[in-house]
């Protein structure tokens, strides 16, 4: 799907589709292909979650990694389904005051765009690619 974005200086997903999203800051345009992090003013960071793709969900310690951006809001986009990453992940956040939302990553790029734009800090974990075994 191609979202209509306004131009400026932040990151924002541009189009998506069931194997890439593309990331706009300004005109230049990067495809991702492989698990992302996704926020504002960041270029985007590929997400270290080993084979967390398909049926497998990250580790707990690749969601304790994104701690470190200090956002206001998680946003983890679980692939082509929702999937959601278990009770121990949520507790990571929510103990330490950062909203923690699951949807299929399609829902989280939609999301992240608007938030992004109301000024939110705001983070995207994204799996993005094939399922395991397509």
């Amino acid at each position: 799907m191609k979202i209509h974005i306004e131009r400026g200086a932040t990151y924002r997903v541009q189009a998506y589709d069931a194997v890439s999203v593309a990331v706009a800051h300004g005109e230049v345009v990067q495809t991702l292909t492989a698990p992302a992090l996704l926020q504002p003013d960041i270029a985007p960071l590929e997400w270290a979650v080993g084979q967390a793709t398909g049926q497998a969900l990250p580790p707990l310690a690749a969601f304790e990694l994104l701690l470190d951006f200090a956002p206001e809001l998680v946003l983890y986009g679980s692939g082509a389904r929702l999937r959601f990453p278990g009770a121990q992940v949520m507790r990571l956040f929510h103990a330490r005051g950062i909203g923690f939302e699951t949807m299929d990553t399609f829902a989280a790029c939609r999301t992240y765009n608007v938030l992004s734009m109301e000024g939110r800090r705001v983070l995207a974990a994204l799996l993005i690619g094939p399922p395991m075994g397509a």
